[in-house]
């Protein structure tokens, strides 16, 4: 289901899940895909979000706000993609196949996000202005001023993640087995290895 998704758009679902956890919800709601979005402080979705006025701890603030927080729940626990947030993922790729992109990335789910009416999700990005077409406008250019689409990575970029897992891989290697940060690293270097994976086609 997330082979075409580029490594920051599986980031961005990995912190999704972080913010189930931390928020303590049953369930992966779109607000909490939000969260996981906005994460990015580079590239079109910071850019988006900039123009708008808005920052990602303010998004954060106003989702706290209107979804509250319970009990932390732990990273080990399976929680499953609710209705909305399974409509927003394909809607994504529908995002995505509009634009004849062959990746999915944050800004295909930014957009589909504004596509689920009714949710805390598209509640908070309209209260700041940004709307279904506008956010589809501005998608479609900063793409376009884009010079290589994220699809697959440079040699000198695999290097670079490669040290990356390595020295995570060091980390781990280090924590005592009930660490709580032991799940999300072994989930970050397992993101990152799959992200490799775009740039050695079969």
């Amino acid at each position: 289901m997330f082979e075409r998704y580029t490594e920051s758009a599986r980031r961005a679902l990995f912190f999704a899940r972080y913010e189930v956890s931390e928020l303590g919800a049953t369930a992966i709601e779109p607000e909490h895909l939000l969260l996981g979005v906005v994460r990015e402080t580079a590239g079109v979705v910071a850019e988006i979000l900039s123009a708008a006025g808005c920052s990602a701890d303010t998004l954060r603030q106003e989702v706290e706000r209107r979804s509250g927080t319970r009990e932390k729940i732990a990273t080990s626990v399976e929680i499953p993609f609710a209705d909305g947030t399974t409509r927003v993922l394909k809607f994504a790729a529908e995002e995505a196949d509009r634009l004849r992109h062959r990746y999915i990335a944050p800004e295909h789910l930014l957009t589909a996000l504004l596509r689920e009416d009714g949710t805390v999700a598209a509640s908070v990005l309209t209260s700041h202005g940004l709307t279904l077409d506008g956010v589809r406008g501005a998608v479609a250019r900063l793409s376009a001023d884009s010079e290589t689409p994220p699809t697959f990575m440079t040699s000198g970029r695999v290097f670079d993640e490669i040290e990356h897992i390595k020295q995570s891989v060091g980390r781990l290697a280090g924590m005592a087995p009930d660490n709580p940060d032991t799940q999300p690293l072994v989930e970050r270097i397992r993101i990152r290895l799959d992200g490799l994976k775009r740039f050695f086609p079969r």
